[in-house]
């Protein structure tokens, strides 16, 4: 059974201000790395 980590709550704060950081940068530069991007974040989290 899977548990997650104590830190979970603040893995997932940074990767919001990751995702408020870069997303409008990606979307404006390089559109094709959204779809990686976003399935590195749902395995991460």
């Amino acid at each position: 059974m899977y548990h997650v980590p104590v830190t979970a709550a603040y893995h997932q704060s940074v990767w919001a201000k990751i995702g408020r950081t870069i997303n409008p940068l990606v979307h404006r530069h390089a559109p094709f790395l959204k779809t990686p991007l976003s399935a590195v974040q749902r395995w991460w989290l």
